[in-house]
């Protein structure tokens, strides 16, 4: 079953993590759609990319913004559910990207670095807010607003998919945010364990068990889900 996370498709059939097996057996042909991790040959001319940029290659700025800003802002996107703010977070880590060019470790990977930075942009957002509101405590929202069923999804599979999403919305949103962020760095970014513990400042077994906690927690609520329905 397809549902929309932020604005990517993601197979629940197929949700995995670190530790543990599948929730459900993935249907044939599942796969063909799948929310797949950054290819490899992708990840690595980013890095090249970024690498050019911090010796120095102003020039490199474009390509470099233009092959990592769509991914910052879905892991963006993903952590606040508000497009615009997502868009305006984006456009600040690029800026921090600019400014810490020069800390860049070359031959390091790029995009744990970049997902470091956008991270560290969005919880200094959610602070500025905190105290702009005068709330304490932590605000959080899962991306994506409206879900939106695949063009050949009708009648009661649309509803069964609607339904879905928001049992998985509302899982998100009830997890701890440092066990969300490793979850959806795993699951849905593609990064390793030991990309997601860079990401966090985390140890790697933290973040193993941060992400085992919100798959259970996920797997339990689709299993009920499951039940209630029939």
């Amino acid at each position: 079953m397809w549902v929309a996370i932020g604005e990517s498709f993601v197979d629940l059939a197929a949700t995995t993590c670190p530790m543990a097996e599948p929730i459900h057996k993935a249907p044939p042909g599942a796969a063909a759609g799948a929310t797949a991790a950054p290819p490899v040959a992708a990840s690595r001319a980013l890095d090249g990319v970024m690498d050019r940029y911090a010796r120095g290659d102003d020039v490199a700025f474009d390509e470099l913004y233009r092959t990592g800003a769509p991914r910052v802002r879905t892991f963006l996107l993903r952590l606040c559910g508000d497009p615009a703010l997502a868009d305006d977070l984006t456009q600040e880590a690029f800026l921090r990207v600019h400014r810490a060019r020069g800390s860049f470790e070359a031959g390091a990977a790029a995009l744990p670095w970049f997902y470091a930075i956008a991270r560290n942009a969005f919880l200094d957002h959610k602070r500025r807010e905190a105290t702009r509101r005068g709330v304490a405590g932590e605000r959080s929202a899962v991306a994506g607003a409206h879900a939106e069923a695949p063009p050949d999804t009708r009648g009661d599979e649309a509803l069964v998919a609607s339904e879905t999403l928001d049992v998985v919305r509302a899982t998100l949103e009830q997890m701890t945010s440092l066990q969300r962020e490793a979850f959806v760095l795993i699951r849905f970014e593609g990064l390793s364990v030991s990309e997601a513990a860079q990401v966090l400042g985390a140890t790697e077994a933290a973040v193993k068990i941060r992400a085992f906690r919100a798959y259970e927690a996920l797997r339990a609520a689709l299993d009920r889900q499951n039940k209630e329905g029939g």
